[in-house]
């Protein structure tokens, strides 16, 4: 059951991370736009989890940008893969980094999907109360307003060099 849902063209992303925000929510706020979804996970408020369907940046791949690992690292924890546990968990294992480098990736992760999502004009949006997301993924602990701040700042600077 959805306990919330609505237009983005009536209320943009913003409003709606805002409301999620303010109520002190826990759920999944699931946006949807074009060919594009995103799933965000509340936990009182605050972002604990975040996905997006179009994945821009994979978690090897932000790590590999950011120097934490090397794609010989990468494809050697890879080739692990088929164990059923997540890529970050497997590095973790492994040994090639530790836990606090990856809840830092996958803050990362995080706020490009925020920062995403807050671009979004059309779509829906949907917002489901206590929804949790799977027990495997690691969660975070983000204050929402920093977020919607950078991701505004972004979309500002996007326009002025339109």
């Amino acid at each position: 059951m959805l306990d919330l849902e609505g237009s983005l063209k009536v209320f943009e992303p913003i409003s709606v991370l805002q409301m999620i925000n303010l109520a002190q929510a826990s759920g999944e706020l699931r946006f949807v736009t074009g060919d594009n979804s995103a799933r965000i996970y509340f936990d009182g408020g605050n972002v604990a989890s975040a996905g997006l369907a179009s994945r821009p940046l994979r978690l090897g791949e932000l790590l590999i940008r950011e120097k934490r690992i090397t794609k010989k690292n990468l494809d050697r924890v890879l080739g692990k893969k088929g164990e059923g546990k997540k890529l970050g968990l497997l590095l973790v294992e492994a040994g090639v980094i530790n836990e606090r480098e990856l809840k830092l990736a996958i803050e990362e992760q995080v706020k490009e999907v925020i920062y995403e999502v807050v671009r979004w004009r059309d779509g829906i949006f949907s917002f489901a109360q206590g929804r949790k997301p799977k027990a495997q993924d690691i969660m975070i602990d983000i204050p929402l307003d920093h977020l919607m701040l950078e991701g505004l700042k972004r979309l500002d600077e996007e326009r002025q060099q339109l």
